[in-house]
């Protein structure tokens, strides 16, 4: 799904937005430039600049800044700048806008990451959805930031456990407005309502499954890409909604989840599931399935008792919308951003910068930066060229991959 962004921050032709060279004035000109933004924090309201790839933005991303707008946030749109653009020449950039942030916050899901975060004179912030892949990678990108949004609740102690000071778990959650008029008793022509990806390889088992149940159910339109409101018309219009996580983190609590909740329909997701780390009940909030044969008859069953399916139905509706919608999602990290207005807590503000180098050296390697990488790893032969033996490997299997690319 390609979803544009509001309130991009496009560079002028006039500004060179690279990683800028490890000098101490560049840092402290830009604590200079921008004291007036950092010692008024406790005062002011807080204004976010959210870092992410209008080409490629996750849907949690787009819709938490949906959320904020009373907050006016603005966006610095990795497609538009170099992945390894400088956070101080953006933040200098910002100046001139009429709403220049207090606050820097990254999706750790796109091919870019600005460089010299970790000597930000405003507060930082990472948002890590899917945390569940490459997580000893993202723990590590995790330490550039003063605080980490974790979207899976049981690895938060992963990440405390690697030294970061400040994580915190945020639910998946949907837009209250969106959901605000939806009754589990209304009429309902759909036996079972799907939105989500099928056909990808993480998804053998959802195909396998899905594949079954509609061949035995009244369902919509499988193959169709839904938007937002689309995907709350189908679940109005569906007495169940079967849930099937990706292959390789089964126990995972989708956004599909808690949207199908919200709809008043019935959810039926795979046990265990991470709905119970957030207070949701089997049996009383959702129903849970264990093998995929008990999944038709759970379906038959509740198809065929109205009242117990209306009943439970209810309540999960009631339990999502009482605290896991979006604009609760944005006060809870408003609380966190709110409660230490001033203190820095990066890991990473204390680091040498060799340490620094290799761990940004990791992200453009993971996600292919080639020319991000060159830059990084000429820059940590400078500042330690024993240290920079360590990036060797990432090197040479990032330059292998991009050799086969070109066959």
């Amino acid at each position: 799904m390609v979803l544009r962004a509001k309130n991009s921050i496009a560079p002028p032709a006039s500004v060179p937005l690279m990683r800028s060279e490890p000098a101490v004035s560049t840092t402290e000109q830009a604590r200079m430039n921008l004291e007036e933004t950092t010692k008024s924090f406790g005062q002011t309201s807080i204004r976010i600049a959210f870092s992410s790839n209008s080409h490629r933005r996750h849907v949690t991303d787009q819709y938490l800044y949906d959320a904020f707008e009373p907050y006016k946030p603005i966006h610095f749109d990795s497609s538009l700048l170099k992945p390894n653009v400088s956070l101080l020449q953006l933040l200098e950039l910002s100046r001139n806008s009429s709403n220049p942030p207090n606050v820097f916050l990254h999706l750790i899901d796109v091919p870019a990451i600005p460089r010299d975060i970790q000597s930000s004179p405003i507060l930082t912030a990472c948002m890590d959805i899917d945390s569940f892949w490459w997580t000893e990678s993202r723990i590590r990108w995790s330490l550039l930031f003063d605080h980490a949004f974790v979207w899976h609740k049981t690895l938060v102690p992963r990440y405390q456990a690697a030294g970061h000071p400040s994580v915190h778990a945020v639910p998946h959650a949907v837009d209250a407005p969106t959901y605000a008029d939806c009754f589990p008793e209304s009429d309902r022509p759909l036996e079972i309502g799907w939105v989500g990806h099928l056909g990808y390889g993480q998804h053998a088992r959802r195909d396998r499954i899905i594949g079954a149940l509609v061949s035995r159910f009244k369902m919509n339109e499988l193959r169709k890409r839904y938007t937002k409101q689309e995907t709350a018309d189908v679940y109005r219009q569906s007495k169940i909604v079967v849930n099937v996580a990706r292959d390789e983190f089964p126990p995972e609590a989708n956004m599909r989840c808690y949207e199908a909740m919200a709809a008043g329909a019935l959810l039926i997701t795979q046990i265990p599931s991470e709905l119970t780390d957030w207070g949701f009940r089997e049996g009383e909030h959702f129903i849970g399935w264990r093998k995929e044969a008990e999944i038709p008859g759970l379906v038959n069953t509740y198809l065929h008792n109205e009242n117990e399916r209306t009943k439970i139905a209810r309540a999960g509706r009631e339990m999502t919308m009482g605290g896991f919608t979006f604009q609760h999602c944005r006060d809870r990290m408003l609380a966190v951003l709110q409660e230490h207005p001033n203190q820095f807590f990066a890991p990473a503000r204390n680091w040498p910068p060799e340490k620094v180098s290799l761990t940004y050296l990791e992200y453009y390697y993971r996600y292919q930066c080639v020319s991000a990488a060159l830059e990084e790893f000429a820059f940590l032969r400078k500042a330690n060229r024993k240290s920079s033996w360590k990036g060797v490997p990432m090197m040479l299997k990032m330059l292998r991959h991009s050799l086969r690319a070109l066959r």
